[in-house]
């Protein structure tokens, strides 16, 4: 009788994310994208429970997510419970995973190349920029979320520069201090006005302030092409400033000359990295 209650006992959330190594959050998750559903929800409280047998495909999920494997092909593994499919999802990612590490091995091949080989042409040059006045917004968004915030960001300024009758002075940017951490970084985008706007309070509670961008000589160097090969030009940046430069304590700067509209294709975008400098660097 006693192994009848203990086989048919639930485990609620948080002893099913103990025995199961895998997060509350995780739990969470999975259940919202149909992965793994509870085998209990309470319609009252909304707390999920869990049963034994379930710590299997858990263990499965779990082992997966190790590997990287998508969740598509854990869901296909999970609903065919069939070791052919298993094997054959196993194997397409294993191709995967071989590409890339070719492209690892290529991408340090040519980082190496680039520490003992450095391009004498980059295109770095010192620049002073004067005291702006400008409208922002913050945030603290993801990798994945930065062009959203970007877009939207950029509309939020337009409005409400375009509501305050002000004068739009200079492209749209952004502010970058060191990252936080590794999945978070705090920007702040800025619009630079002529004059400083009386902003109307629909925007001042959307999150947007007027403020001054401080004047400082920057290094600056002129990434091509889109986002996803911006830490290179970063990179290069970053070498020329500890060879030459003095890094002023302000936050490194991007003014998106071009591809600031859906209309402009990733190839065609112009960003301006300005990395301020001390005024007193001797600049070679």
């Amino acid at each position: 009788m006693l192994g009848d209650v203990t086989q048919n006992r639930l485990l609620r959330i948080g002893e099913f994310a103990r025995a199961s190594w895998l997060s509350v959050k995780a739990l969470r998750a999975y259940h919202e994208i149909g992965l793994l559903v509870p085998a209990e929800v309470d319609p009252r409280t909304g707390y999920r429970s869990y049963s034994g047998a379930q710590l299997v495909e858990a263990a499965v999920i779990r082992r997966l997510r190790q590997l990287d494997v998508p969740l598509d092909s854990i869901r296909e593994v999970i609903n065919a419970r069939d070791p052919v499919v298993t094997q054959k999802v196993l194997g397409e990612h294993a191709m995967v995973l071989e590409g890339r590490l070719a492209a690892l091995r290529r991408t340090i091949d040519d980082l190496h190349l680039a520490v003992d080989a450095p391009d004498t042409h980059t295109p770095v040059h010192r620049r002073h920029e004067l005291s702006r006045i400008v409208l922002t917004c913050s945030g603290t968004v993801r990798e994945d979320e930065f062009e959203g915030f970007l877009a939207r960001s950029r509309a939020l300024l337009l409005d409400a520069a375009a509501s305050s009758a002000a004068v739009v002075a200079g492209s749209f940017g952004g502010c970058y201090p060191p990252l936080r951490d590794d999945d978070a970084q705090d920007v702040v985008a800025f619009l630079p006005v002529e004059v400083t706007p009386l902003v109307p309070a629909a925007f001042r509670s959307a999150g947007v302030r007027v403020s001054d961008l401080p004047a400082t000589d920057v290094a600056v160097l002129i990434h091509v092409g889109g986002y996803e090969t911006l830490e290179d030009s970063y990179r290069i940046l970053g070498m020329w400033v500890a060879a030459h430069g003095d890094p002023a304590d302000l936050p490194v700067r991007e003014i998106y000359v071009v591809g600031e509209t859906e209309a402009d294709a990733p190839d065609e975008f112009r960003t301006e990295i300005c990395w301020p400098i001390t005024a007193g660097t001797d600049w070679r």
